[in-house]
């Protein structure tokens, strides 16, 4: 399943308990994405089905593939920062 929100949350351990969440909806860029792939879609198999012969149209027609197992595996990403100096903690979730 495509991640539908990205979180990022930023705390502050050391003295200061300061904690910040921003939740930002990305189901609205997917929506947007997958208008955009499928109007590309007749180019893309058009193209595929010239560059066939010439040994390009299968990893076209891959590389189009691809792009939906890599959003669909994006769900639970999760990418952690840490400042060495402040003791900051910056959390980046794909939810």
């Amino acid at each position: 399943m495509i991640p539908l929100w990205l979180w990022i949350r930023v705390s502050e351990n050391e003295n200061g308990k300061r904690r910040l969440a921003l939740p930002i909806p990305i189901f609205l860029l997917w929506i947007v994405l997958v208008a955009l792939l499928l109007m590309l879609a007749p180019l893309v198999l058009l193209a595929g089905l010239i560059l066939l012969p010439f040994g390009w149209g299968r990893p076209l027609f891959g590389i189009y593939g691809n792009i939906f197992l890599l959003l669909g595996s994006m769900s639970g990403l999760s990418i952690d920062i840490e400042s060495r100096r402040q003791h900051h903690l910056t959390r980046i979730l794909l939810k």
